[in-house]
């Protein structure tokens, strides 16, 4: 008698069956900019064993079909959307792939992005203007490419959440990142003023900041590792000499995260375990710069 009572206080408390666990998305449709590798890797596949229809955009396809098979061997659904999200156009049409493959989008995870280091006097205009670009611009194009749809009154209940990525290169600066830096500072204004206008449609919108997260991002670069955009040849990688950067003992968990820890935190604000977070900024760094 008194765990019935117990149960129907949490249930009153919670306004929802506490039985069910809300970190899944069931059906839900997730689009994930960035998904062949990495964090944006780590987020398909968990979002894809949460139960939802992940959309895997990325620059490099022959990387995001090996996902999409993975997703599809581990019983889960999903599908390939290669481009450039540099490209002006690409997010409209990518947009609009995924409602005529599954008629709704439910999740953003702007996650596409990459480092282009420099000290300020080195700075190129086109070394920041792309970074600046790829996110600041993206982020932007991407939101505003689901405006038709999330503003649609059919879709008004449906639940809807953007999962933008900051860093502590946003929040603190970080020498030799001046781009990096502003433009990571730039998402957590973007992303209030989407909370801000969009809750009216049921539309949640947090920002993630990363410490370091062992990813190819901030491993050592590599000649066999590069690519290139916008007429830019981009090495990612943070140098072995960077050791103010390396240096664990400022980390209170006193190591790098892995991208499936990183990647948890993008599904706890794009699932129900976050249904009364909105417009906020979550630092994932093991507690540097606490």
């Amino acid at each position: 008698m008194a765990s019935n009572r117990l149960r129907q206080v949490q249930q009153h408390l919670e306004g929802s069956d506490p039985v069910i666990d809300p970190s899944r998305i069931d059906g839900q449709v997730v689009v994930i900019t960035g998904a062949a590798q990495g964090i944006g890797r780590s987020a398909a596949l968990l979002f894809a064993q949460q139960g939802g229809k992940i959309a895997i955009n990325d620059l490099d396809k022959d990387k995001a079909a090996k996902v999409v098979e993975e997703i599809r061997r581990l019983g889960g659904e999903a599908e390939s959307c290669p481009g450039n999200v540099l490209d002006e156009q690409f997010p409209q049409q990518l947009m609009d792939a995924v409602l005529q493959k599954w008629g709704k989008i439910n999740i953003l995870v702007n996650n596409a992005g990459f480092c282009n280091d420099s000290a300020i006097h080195k700075m190129t205009e086109d070394k920041f203007d792309i970074i600046m670009k790829v996110h600041n611009y993206t982020p932007y194009r991407m939101i505003r490419a689901l405006s038709s749809h999330w503003m649609d009154p059919a879709f008004r209940e449906m639940p809807k959440a953007v999962v933008n990525v900051s860093s502590t290169s946003g929040l603190h600066g970080s020498m030799g990142q001046i781009n990096y830096a502003t433009a990571k500072s730039g998402i957590l204004g973007l992303t209030k003023t989407v909370a801000s206008e969009w809750s009216r449609y049921n539309v949640r919108a947090n920002t993630v900041a990363y410490g370091w997260i062992d990813t190819r991002i901030t491993r050592p670069p590599t000649e066999s590792e590069v690519m290139t955009v916008g007429g830019q040849v981009i090495k990612s990688g943070i140098p072995l000499n960077a050791k103010k950067w390396r240096d664990t003992s400022d980390i209170p968990l006193g190591r790098p995260g892995t991208a499936y820890e990183a990647a948890r935190v993008m599904l706890f604000l794009a699932s129900p375990m976050s249904s009364y977070v909105t417009g906020t900024c979550i630092e994932c760094t093991g507690g540097r710069f606490m």
